[in-house]
């Protein structure tokens, strides 16, 4: 038989029923003098009535107060936190062309003025030609490249020549060709200094492909991230259309971001140089990316680009930790991210809904926004995208949700006709697609979207549960809690008032049900430890 000291405030709660008359709920270690029942030492009745502690007797006069439940913001957390999911869309391609380099198409030995008897030849380093004649004068544009030089005039009509420089009596001589034959001479008659900035630099220069280019190769991944709630056990997912990229073509998607990365470096070029104002900054590298952009345009290929959804959430492990759990998810449907209205922009049903592959599931409750009127209160839960991408790089990493708070500010119906929910509470990006909850905590609406103008402050938008509801009776799914769910909410309820032999039961169900539950593990230890509400330190 075990010692007393062996045995384990889990057993303790399991054998000693009549605890829960007594004390808190089966909270607080029992002995035997503090059960009064009067049986002495050796198991006898005894004749005489045992003493009475003080304490005893202020428990029988005085019941114990069962602990009040935590505030609503509490409530949901922790009811619901293992139900409110992050969402990641991921576009992927690899992205090949041949090797590109730059070249300054202007010559600077060109600069200055040429002469013939008859002619006058003037190239300036802002890229522009003078011909003058006895009776004639022509301008325009010029470039070269390779002792190739092109003339573009005023007119519309081009010339290309070759030229060399080379040394005459005095002074160079610029010589012209086409097709071999020398066409021209030209003596200089004037220098010109190259007084070109960084800005006028960068037009001159243009990417062309090598001569014995190889072939370069850029993986590109990219998509979006936001949150999302389970709403069953079977593993259905509510987020928001604009999440799982619904209103973008997946090509185009990842040929942005490999435009963007090119951007980036590009500026970071210029940036560590610390020779250029933040002006000079910007406008060189526009211009640069730009010109590599219609160089890839050309002569690039974006290929093997495919797209995936993923749902992450935490899951416990052995040493009492969380790590990321991620489920590979499909869209079983989506609504219309934009709409317009008299040829204006507006928001649709953007909604999605995914399906991941699970059984006893958590899932949260869903509500009614008809009836949601201004001045109640909001409570927003989602991944605020600080850092969330970390997740795919470190499996042991704490998913943590956001909680934000407001009250519904108004209820304003959109151009498309529906009637969103505006609210003061914080809906940052990465919170989209997660749940809106009223005080009775259950989910009303779907954290939308916020205004274009960055000075607005203190005003988002929601779009009210109806619209995910009508997208899954459309699917046949309904919004149940499961026996793994239940259990858990039992359990919570139970661990909220101080009965600690229920939670622990439920807890241990809820785990039997669904051994990665990022919360169940917790609320048995805290009853174990003598860290559970009512409890004494």
């Amino acid at each position: 038989m075990d010692s007393e000291g062996d045995i384990t405030r889990r057993r303790l709660l399991r054998t000693v029923p009549v605890a829960g008359s007594v004390g808190l709920a089966g909270c607080a270690e029992q002995t035997d003098d503090e059960t009064g029942n009067g049986a002495d030492t050796n198991g006898n009745e005894s004749d005489e009535e045992p003493t009475r502690t003080e304490s005893e007797t202020e428990t029988d006069d005085e019941p114990a107060e069962t602990p009040d439940p935590p505030n609503v913001e509490s409530q949901i957390i922790q009811r619901d936190k293992a139900a409110i999911t992050n969402v990641r869309h991921v576009v992927e391609g690899t992205m090949t062309w041949p090797s590109a380099q730059w070249i300054d198409v202007v010559d600077p030995n060109l600069l200055g003025v040429w002469e013939t008897t008859d002619e006058q030849l003037y190239f300036s380093y802002t890229r522009e030609f003078v011909v003058n004649g006895a009776d004639y004068q022509y301008s325009g544009g010029y470039a070269t490249r390779n002792n190739s030089l092109y003339l573009e005039y005023e007119s519309g009509t081009s010339q290309e020549y070759q030229y060399q420089i080379g040394s005459g009596r005095s002074s160079p001589i610029l010589e012209l060709y086409q097709d071999g034959e020398r066409k021209a001479a030209y003596e200089r008659t004037e220098t010109e200094e190259d007084q070109r900035g960084p800005v006028e630099a960068a037009k001159s220069l243009l990417a062309v492909t090598e001569r014995n280019a190889t072939t370069k190769r850029e993986d590109v991944q990219t998509g979006a991230v936001g949150s999302g709630f389970i709403v069953s056990p079977d593993g259905t997912v509510v987020t928001n259309a604009h999440v799982v990229g619904a209103h973008q073509n997946s090509t185009e998607t990842a040929y942005e971001r490999f435009a963007v990365k090119q951007s980036e470096a590009i500026r970071e070029e210029f940036s560590s140089s610390g020779n250029l104002t933040d002006e000079q900054v910007e406008e060189t590298s526009r211009i640069l990316y730009e010109e590599i952009m219609s160089y890839y345009e050309e002569h690039g290929t974006l290929r093997d680009v495919s797209e995936s959804v993923h749902v992450l959430n935490g899951k416990a492990t052995t040493d009492d930790d969380l790590e990321v759990e991620s489920w590979s998810a499909e869209v079983e449907t989506a609504g219309t991210v934009y709409k317009e209205d008299d040829g204006e922009p507006s928001m649709g049903r953007d909604i999605a809904v995914l399906d991941i592959d699970g059984e006893n599931l958590p899932t949260v409750t869903l509500g009614s926004a008809n009836d949601l009127g201004t001045g109640e209160n909001l409570y927003v839960i989602g991944y605020p995208d600080i850092g969330i991408s970390e997740f795919f790089d470190s499996t042991n990493t704490t998913l943590e949700p956001t909680m934000t708070t407001g009250i519904v500010s108004a209820r304003r119906e959109l151009n498309t006709g529906i009637n969103s929910i505006q609210t003061d509470a914080a809906i940052n990006g990465g919170n989209s697609g997660g749940p809106m909850y009223n005080s009775d905590g259950e989910v009303v609406g779907v954290a939308t979207f916020s205004p274009n103008d960055a000075q607005i402050q203190d005003i988002q938008f929601g779009l009210p549960i109806e619209i995910a509801t009508g997208f899954l009776t459309e699917l046949g799914i309904e919004n149940t809690a499961g026996e793994m769910q239940s259990a858990y909410e039992a359990g919570l309820e139970a661990y909220w008032r101080g009965d600690c032999e229920t939670a622990t039961a439920k807890m241990e169900t809820v785990l039997d049900l669904y051994p990665d539950h990022p919360q169940a593990q917790s609320y048995i230890t805290d009853c174990e430890s003598g860290e559970a509400p009512g409890q004494e330190p």
